[in-house]
């Protein structure tokens, strides 16, 4: 899953990054692999791994990239010894192109396929928590302080204006 799973970002930042976690608490995986696909005003899906995919997956079975993906990018993960518990894979960063609703699913990529359980051979049942984002224009707040405050310099230029003869 994505976290946050919901995220409003300013057009001006103009990326935007997202935790990338697994939870197979009580039933440990080999692995498997992701694909995601990006819609709405963003592009450039970059992936930064974790400590935990860099250390505890095994480098042979494990990676990333685009050559492989069914969507924007792709990721596999896997151990033979096992994956289990809560973990954060990696970060995703995602470049801001336009306001608008975008949003990051995931789904399981064909080449990697499925996720599988350490202890059989049918794949397991996983959901795949994708996540929306919200691009807006620097907030409106924002606008009204800074005109306010070119009005009371105005105002204050004026009135010392006035009181000089």
């Amino acid at each position: 899953f994505l976290d946050p799973s919901e995220l409003s970002v300013n057009l001006a930042d103009g990326t935007a990054t997202l935790e990338l976690f697994m939870d197979f608490t009580g039933t440990p995986t080999v692995g498997g692999g992701l694909d995601f696909s990006l819609s709405g005003p963003i592009s450039g899906l970059v992936f930064t791994p974790s400590t935990f995919f860099l250390t505890e997956t095994d480098a042979a079975f494990t990676g990333f990239g685009t050559a492989l993906a069914d969507g924007d990018l792709e990721i596999h993960f896997g151990s033979f010894s096992g994956l289990s518990g809560l973990n954060k894979l990696g970060d995703l960063t995602v470049t801001l192109d336009n306001l608008g609703a975008a949003a990051i699913a995931i789904s399981i990529n064909s080449t990697f396929g499925a996720v599988f359980p350490t202890s059989g051979i049918e794949p397991l049942s996983v959901e795949l928590l994708g996540a929306e984002l919200a691009v807006v224009p620097l907030p409106a707040a924002g606008w009204l302080l800074m005109s306010g405050l070119g009005m009371l310099a105005a105002y204050r230029r004026r009135v010392s204006g006035a009181g000089a003869c």
